[in-house]
């Protein structure tokens, strides 16, 4: 049975409920951004409970073979600080990494050097050196029509970029020996007219804007953009630009 908690713990407790109210009357994209995680109860209340934050619930992450060459996470090995949305909790600085071959974020227990991944239903939104990711759960009724997991979000207008990266496991030949190699994937889809479009190439793009196809080739050509060598960037901008269009 657990005693009362101090009355400065209570204070503080009472304060980030306070805050955690406020935070749910915002829209659900608007969490991360908020000046809320910033402020002062909040950094004291995490000071405070430490390693009771729900942030290091998760479950044992066993490291990957390493007998395969190459490396299965997202832009390094090494753990960088992300900001993430957690149980319904907001939390920065937090180091991780984010395996891309089993999708999962892994964290360390606080001050052990034991490794925990998040348990990814809790975990909705994360950002990690400046790429935004969000997790999206497959439903079917709701035009939802992509696998459920984690997503990086390139640009949310009237339509959405999203792009899937993934860390595919090759077997190849080097020297003449069968060798596991890791490889990058990454699959680009447009949310259009209420449904995730995968798009893997120009044709693809041109025709998923067809309506516009003439406005968006000569916006490409004057604005010198390529969708052969720089796919995603001229994907974004097209997609930006097809919102601003009349209808």
């Amino acid at each position: 049975m657990c005693g009362k908690k101090p009355w400065h713990l209570q204070l503080l407790l009472w304060s980030f409920f306070m805050i955690r109210i406020a935070s749910a009357q915002n829209s659900p994209g608007e969490g991360l951004g908020s000046p809320l995680k910033d402020s002062y109860p909040v950094q004291l209340y995490f000071k405070a409970v430490g390693e009771n934050a729900h942030v290091y619930n998760g479950y044992e992450y066993r490291t990957t073979d390493k007998s395969i060459l190459g490396s299965p996470y997202f832009l390094s090995d090494a753990m960088v600080p992300i900001t993430l949305s957690y149980d319904e909790g907001y939390y920065q600085n937090i180091p991780a990494i984010f395996d891309l071959v089993l999708d999962l974020v892994v964290i360390n227990r606080l001050d052990q050097n034991f490794m925990i991944s998040l348990i990814p239903e809790k975990l909705s939104a994360f950002t990690m050196q400046n790429h935004h990711f969000i997790r999206v759960t497959k439903d079917s009724l709701r035009g939802i029509n992509l696998a459920t997991g984690f997503y990086e979000r390139l640009y949310d207008g009237k339509s959405t970029v999203l792009v899937k990266h993934k860390k595919i496991i090759i077997d190849q030949m080097l020297y003449g020996i069968s060798t596991l190699t890791y490889g990058d994937e990454n699959i680009y889809y447009v949310r259009f007219s209420g449904v995730y479009v995968p798009v893997h190439g120009k044709s693809s793009v041109l025709n998923l804007f067809k309506s516009k196809k003439s406005e968006i080739k000569t916006f490409i050509r004057r604005n010198k953009l390529n969708l052969k060598s720089e796919f995603e960037k001229t994907l974004v901008a097209v997609s930006a630009y097809y919102d601003q269009l009349p209808s």
